[in-house]
C-alpha cells in the first residue's frame, strides 16, 4: 500500500509539473500583447546641422528609425543631409521656419511658417512632411487649427531629455531611459546649439531601451 501511495503520489506531482511547464494561452497572448507594444519613438528637433550626420550614423549602425523635425530655415544650409534624412528611411516633420512661439502669431504667419517649411523640404528632399511639431511645444486651439487645416498631424513628446541645455551625456540618457513608458515619445535637439552631448548619449539610450525590451518606430 505504501508502494501505490508513493506512486499515485509521485504520478500527481508529475502531472502538475508538466501543467505549469505547458504554455498556458491567456497568458502567452497577454505576454505577446505587452511585447507588441513595447515600442518607443525618437524624435529630433531644431536640425538639420552638423550634427545631424553623427546623429544618423548612430541610427544606422543601431538599425533605428527616427522622425526628425526640421527648421525650414536650415534645411537649405543642409540639403545634403536632409536628402540622406529621406534616403535612410527616417521621417520629415515639420517644425516651423524658425521657431516662433506660435501662440504669438497671428493666423496668417503661422500658416506662412508652415507653408514656407513644406515647400522648402519638399523643394530639397522631393517628399512633404506629414508630421508638425510645434516649437518649444507651444500651441492653443486657433493655432492648433491652423496646422490642421494644412492637413499636418500635431506630433507632440511624452519625454522631454532637456538635452538642449547640456546637462551632460549621461544625465541625458538616463532621462531618456527612465522616462520612457511603451509607446513613448523622447525629444532630443540635432541643432539649435552644441549637440556634442547628445550625439554621445544616443547610443547608449538606444542600447539600454533595447535591452529592456523596446523597439523602435517611427513618430
Amino acid at each position: 500500500m505504501t508502494r501505490r501511495i508513493a506512486r499515485l503520489m509521485a504520478a500527481a506531482i508529475a502531472g502538475l509539473l508538466l501543467v505549469a511547464a505547458a504554455p498556458q494561452p491567456g497568458r502567452a497572448a497577454e505576454a505577446g500583447a505587452q511585447a507588441r507594444s513595447r515600442t518607443v519613438a525618437l524624435t529630433f528637433d531644431d536640425g538639420p546641422s552638423k550634427y545631424t550626420p553623427q546623429i544618423l550614423d548612430i541610427l544606422r549602425r543601431n538599425d533605428v528609425k527616427a522622425t526628425f523635425c526640421m527648421l525650414g530655415g536650415n534645411v537649405g544650409a543642409y540639403q545634403r543631409t536632409a536628402k540622406r534624412v529621406v534616403k535612410e528611411g527616417h521621417r520629415l516633420c515639420n517644425h516651423s521656419r524658425n521657431h516662433p512661439d506660435f501662440t504669438t502669431l497671428s493666423n496668417s504667419r503661422a500658416r506662412s511658417q508652415i507653408v514656407y517649411t513644406q515647400n522648402k523640404i519638399r523643394e530639397v528632399t522631393g517628399r512633404s512632411p506629414k508630421v508638425f511639431r510645434f516649437p518649444y511645444g507651444s500651441s492653443n486651439s486657433r493655432v492648433r487649427q491652423v496646422v490642421r487645416n494644412r492637413d499636418l498631424r500635431i506630433l507632440g513628446w511624452t519625454v522631454d531629455t532637456r538635452d538642449w541645455a547640456r546637462p551632460g551625456a549621461k544625465v541625458i540618457a538616463d532621462r531618456a531611459v527612465r522616462g520612457t513608458r511603451p509607446g513613448g515619445v523622447i525629444l532630443m535637439h540635432d541643432g539649435g546649439g552644441n549637440r556634442t552631448q547628445t550625439v554621445a548619449a544616443l547610443d547608449r539610450t538606444i542600447k539600454r531601451l533595447k535591452a529592456k525590451g523596446y523597439t523602435f518606430v517611427l513618430a
